[in-house]
């Protein structure tokens, strides 16, 4: 008798930790969560597989770049204005992306809003920044008919269909460019449940749901003494989420298309804790070199080489910093291969160059590569003047001749445009050059009227 109640308790207990979960509000995340995640660029893992008492394993999944999710109270956000405008009090705010568009047309700051509630998780406002000249515009808008991402209780073979509706203006009411809206609709369905096992962790009980989202992109312009223009783009798009009971963000999220049932993913991300993505051998190694290290401001043009290996498959962005007054020209942006640039802020920039293709990414920076002047005069007399600094070659010290020279600032680069140091020439007028290896280099001496060169050879 005692042996037949124990094996029915051993039963009972392994039919508990089989059985299927259910998700509520407490499952979602709350003010103040900042949770981590890893990107993955792609995976020939099929996403698709559903059932129940089901053991999903994505272990193999890679690693590409890691975010944080940063849920923020509406007041501590830049758009706590939108209470104003309907927004709920207790809305929860993440910052989608710091910035979107480029050149005249750009925005800053993009912000989604997330409601929970005993009935669901659902986005119920938008948040932007518009830079217009020297200032900028802080506006967003509030769902007319929120996206109920998830209705509450969630438990395995539930289904909704809902849509949902949000106009947000490009601009505040003096100056008004026109609107962007979202409209469509979220067809859920929980399609499976078990367990997931991912590089984070091993075997966590789970929900899968499947959202098939039906979405257009509506952008109006408001053109002066003309009819506004509206342009539809379609979004629509396969949503597939793993979600537990013990984490706040989906522990996997897969967004692709599908088409004559065959499911192409585009973003794959899941949840993670810190790690540093090991370089693959196949990822680019980027690098690259500039015609001229000095130039006028508003004038002159520096024409990058990029000699990323391999070249081929690869995409580039370029960072100048800082970035005001940075002008790409010639046909050429951020994402050109091998961009030009004119300069209209007098400054010294740096330039960061980060390549991606299929087997990662990976980044290069060279501080202070390029220096701004305004003073035409003051670039003539750029010169190798001998009686600038002894001796040359040079072992361990170079010293210089003026005493003017005294708190310049100087930058020594290898023959190929490279910056090795930049300090301020001090008293003693000396520089101790026992940290650079034998070669050729230039240093390039900046005063409050000018800048002067010279090469040197260190022994």
């Amino acid at each position: 008798m005692k042996k037949v109640l124990l094996i029915g308790v051993l039963c009972f207990v392994n039919w508990t930790l089989k059985s299927q979960i259910n998700i509520t509000q407490s499952n979602m995340p709350s003010i103040g969560d900042t949770i981590r995640y890893t990107n993955v660029i792609s995976s020939n893992l099929s996403f698709t597989t559903k059932g129940t008492n089901f053991n999903w394993n994505f272990s193999t999944l890679g690693i590409n770049s890691q975010g944080v999710y940063e849920y923020k109270s509406l007041i501590n956000t830049p758009y706590a204005q939108q209470i104003v405008s309907g927004l709920p009090f207790g809305a929860i705010g993440y910052k989608v992306a710091d910035s979107i568009g480029g050149g005249g047309f750009s925005f800053k700051d993009i912000y989604n809003f997330y409601q929970k509630a005993s009935g669901g998780w659902s986005a119920v406002g938008t948040g932007l920044t518009i830079p217009v000249g020297a200032t900028t515009l802080k506006t967003g808008g509030v769902y007319s008919d929120k996206d109920e991402i998830y209705t509450f209780p969630l438990n395995y073979n539930d289904s909704d269909f809902t849509s949902f509706k949000v106009t947000t203006p490009l601009g505040i009411s003096f100056l008004n460019v026109g609107s962007f809206m979202q409209k469509g609709t979220r067809s859920n369905k929980v399609e499976g449940w078990g367990t997931i096992s991912t590089p984070y962790a091993s075997n966590i009980q789970c929900l899968k749901i499947k959202s098939i989202v039906q979405e257009i992109d509506s952008l109006k312009l408001a053109i002066p003494s003309q009819t506004p223009v509206t342009v539809g783009i379609p979004n629509n798009r396969v949503e597939y989420r793993w979600l537990s009971t013990t984490e706040k963000i989906p522990m996997l999220e897969v967004v692709g298309t599908e088409i004559g049932g065959n499911f192409t993913p585009t973003q794959i991300r899941y949840r993670d804790n810190y790690r540093v993505p090991k370089p693959s051998p196949f990822g680019p190694r980027p690098n690259f070199t500039v015609d001229k290290n000095v130039g006028l401001d508003k004038k002159d043009t520096f024409k990058f080489t990029n000699l990323t290996t391999p070249s081929v498959g690869s995409t580039y962005e370029w960072t100048v910093t800082p970035s005001a007054g940075v002008q790409y020209v010639n046909s050429t942006n951020a994402t050109s291969t091998n961009p030009q640039l004119v300069f209209n802020n007098v400054g010294v920039y740096s330039i960061k160059l980060k390549a991606t293709n299929i087997a990662g990414f990976r980044d290069t920076t060279i501080q202070n590569l390029i220096t701004i002047n305004n003073n035409p005069s003051a670039l003539n007399q750029v010169s190798t003047n001998e009686q600038l600094f002894y001796p040359n070659p040079v072992q361990n010290q170079l010293s210089f001749y003026n005493k003017q020279l005294e708190n310049a600032q100087y930058f020594i680069f290898d023959m190929n445009g490279k910056l090795f140091e930049n300090g301020i020439i001090s008293k003693s007028l000396n520089l101790t050059l026992e940290q650079l290896e034998s070669g050729n280099y230039i240093l390039l001496i900046k005063n409050q009227t000018q800048y002067i060169y010279n090469t040197f050879q260190k022994l």
